[in-house]
């Protein structure tokens, strides 16, 4: 059992301070540096030190998504910062960030604004045991078999722990204390916002959407850089994408500062029409509509299983 990481910002008063996202003193804060070009030499030296470790070793330089061909077009890892994924209905947005958190080769933590743990559990078991999701939820099963399943699953994924914010607020300071108490003493650490929108709203920050979400968008850039992580973000299309499908840098609801602030932006589309083939699959595209650690816009294809919420890459069929 994780311990409690709560540490809540307050007013003058002393009472929380619900439009406060983080809680971070100056000290603590970054600062700008003015530097000449040769002043930037050693940051490129580690960084290409680090490239080189991670080919000769084949140990990844931070969290994957486990995909070959989308960890090949991030150069190897999400890099530290933000990245976005978005899609239409259908498309296995939480599948996939779920499976992205529990095959990431890190320790990860998958902060559910909208779906209870016992649900992203059972969705995690389907996937990882093959057992189809309804039979986990049908009542066919005894609970000693039912847990006997998700035992199977929990191994799988040992460094993966929840973020249960469906009826409380998970503040940036909450989730700054968590996160180091889930990465411990590893080099890495992937966070999951599921979603962008959802976890907004549950701050009750006071403000109208756009201003709301900058806010969000800001303190999350903020807790990334403090923590040196990236941050996978599920979003909400906005209205014109989900009528005209559009795959685009510019499909996220609610504010620009999802495609300026995003290290990527990944976007799911299924074809209304689609039909599942005889393994029980659906042809789902990735695109990177942004993507400043490669080339941006390549499709990549996926297969989609939604009764054992998974994803694989259509080439390895």
């Amino acid at each position: 059992m994780l311990s409690d990481p709560t540490s809540e910002p307050a007013d003058e008063n002393g009472q929380p301070d619900n439009r406060v996202l983080d809680n971070q003193s100056e000290v603590s804060e970054p600062r700008a540096r003015l530097m000449l070009l040769r002043d930037v030499l050693g940051d490129v030296r580690a960084d290409a030190d680090a490239a080189h470790e991670a080919r000769i070793t084949g140990k990844p330089r931070g969290a994957i998504s486990g995909l070959a061909n989308l960890d090949r077009e991030l150069s190897g890892a999400f890099a530290p910062g933000l990245h976005f994924i978005h899609g239409n209905a259908g498309t296995g947005k939480t599948a996939f960030a779920l499976q992205t958190a529990a095959e990431c080769q890190s320790p990860a933590m998958f902060v559910t604004c909208e779906m209870s743990p016992a649900e992203l559990l059972r969705r995690h078991t389907a996937r990882v045991t093959e057992t189809y999701l309804h039979r986990l939820k049908s009542g066919e099963m005894a609970g000693a078999d039912a847990e006997r399943l998700h035992l199977r699953g929990i191994e799988k994924a040992r460094e993966l722990a929840f973020v249960d914010a469906t009826g409380a607020a998970a503040k940036n300071e909450f989730l700054f204390n968590a996160a180091q108490i889930v990465k411990g003493d590893a080099k890495h650490l992937l966070i999951v916002i599921d979603s962008l929108h959802s976890w907004t709203q549950g701050l009750a920050l006071g403000l109208p959407e756009y201003e709301a979400l900058n806010a969000a968008v800001g303190g999350l850039q903020r807790l990334s850089r403090r923590l040196s992580c990236a941050i996978l973000i599920v979003s909400e299309r906005n209205r014109d994408s989900m009528k005209s499908g559009g795959d685009g840098i510019n499909s996220g609801a609610g504010t620009r500062k999802i495609e300026y602030g995003a290290e990527t932006v990944i976007s799911l589309e299924r074809a209304s029409d689609t039909k599942e083939d005889g393994r029980g699959e659906v042809d789902v595209v990735l695109k990177l509509a942004k993507n400043r650690h490669g080339a941006a816009g390549k499709p990549i294809k996926l297969k989609f299983h939604g009764a054992l919420q998974r994803f694989t890459e259509a080439s390895t069929q």
